[in-house]
């Protein structure tokens, strides 16, 4: 844990008296009190989401802190979340309990998951979840904002790109990258942003300049300048800590693709300590969680008040002079065209 991080935590536990949150509803008093009876909580996901092993130490002390209990938070790296989802339904429908007590998602995932009802519905809003954040009848819960983008190199591309329609111009061709599973390609092929055809055609016009695929935690590739970008990444800051390292990368988000995805957390139904797992994600929609979430994720969710990121989202907005498109998992669910769209740009894609 560097310094800055440290300092944060050592404020935000200062002023939180202990058990000071579990006083605020009879509700949460009382999932406070269930989840001090299981007493631990069991979380697996990726090592680079919210701080993985480190970062999950520090919210064990603030959660503790905050609500008077004395949860013990076991980390294990796990799988993509669309693998983890798929593991996760896997052994409910065998009876068998989630490897992880609470699931994080982007929203094409949560999307393709609602129809399987394998999450608890909860009543969030007693707990103090902002309403906003509730989605698919209170079995998901909007944790941060995804603000996709192209990252570059900044000493190795031609000039700073702008748009995603750049790319297919000639001095890209064999410098550029995209990624094997067309990251947030639904949502450009959505008949509310480009469209199916007008998307399909830009993928196969795209493809001829790819000079490979890779993955949104391969951010290094760029930096090293075996590409020179990539896009359209997952998150829109899936290479901070390089950046913050020095790295000569850059994100922008493109003028003609300027959207808003959303990253979930949900309780599985086969969740060994589902009343720890409700906890950790009412902390984590709380002000004092958010504040760390960015901390260790590098966003936040922008419709919350005193959220970071909506300084992006409005510097954005300003930039383009248009509303961002936001797509949440209602809308995802309806995206028919798009995802039928997205089949294909994958197999389009992987021809490369």
């Amino acid at each position: 844990m560097n310094f800055v991080r440290a300092a944060a935590t050592a404020l935000a536990l200062a002023w939180l008296a202990p058990g000071a949150l579990a006083q605020t509803s009879p509700a949460l008093k009382e999932l406070v009190d269930a989840a001090k009876k299981e007493g631990e909580l069991t979380l697996a996901w990726g090592e680079g989401t919210l701080g993985g092993s480190a970062g999950l130490k520090i919210f064990e002390k603030q959660i503790n802190a905050a609500y008077g209990t004395n949860l013990k938070i076991t980390f294990t790296p796990g799988d993509s979340m669309p693998a983890m989802g798929n593991k996760i339904a896997t052994l409910l429908a065998a009876n068998q309990p989630s490897v992880s007590d609470v699931y994080v998602a982007y929203v094409r995932t949560m999307g393709v998951l609602a129809p399987k009802k394998m999450f608890l519905a909860a009543d969030w809003k007693s707990l103090g979840v902002p309403e906003s954040a509730i989605e698919a009848d209170g079995t998901m819960v909007k944790l941060v904002t995804a603000l996709p983008s192209i990252l570059y190199n900044t000493k190795a591309v031609p000039h700073k790109p702008e748009s995603l329609a750049d790319f297919l111009k000639p001095e890209w061709k064999g410098k550029i990258a995209s990624t094997p599973y067309a990251a947030n390609f639904d949502m450009l092929a959505a008949k509310d942003m480009w469209g199916p055809e007008k998307a399909l055609d830009y993928t196969r016009k795209l493809s001829t300049q790819l000079a490979g695929l890779i993955r949104c935690n391969e951010n290094e590739r760029v930096a090293s300048g075996e590409f020179v970008a990539y896009f359209i990444t997952c998150t829109g800051n899936d290479a901070d800590d390089l950046i913050k390292k020095g790295a000569p990368l850059a994100q922008v988000v493109p003028k003609d693709f300027a959207v808003v995805g959303y990253f979930y957390l949900a309780v599985p139904r086969n969740a060994p300590h589902p009343n720890a797992a409700k906890l950790f994600t009412t902390y984590a929609l709380s002000p004092e969680g958010q504040k760390l979430v960015y901390d260790q994720w590098g966003s936040d969710l922008d419709i919350l008040p005193g959220s970071q990121t909506k300084k992006k989202t409005d510097a954005l907005e300003a930039q383009y002079k248009a509303k961002l498109n936001r797509f949440d998992v209602a809308w995802e669910i309806a995206n028919e065209a798009g995802n039928n769209a997205w089949s294909e740009i994958v197999k389009i894609l992987a021809r490369k």
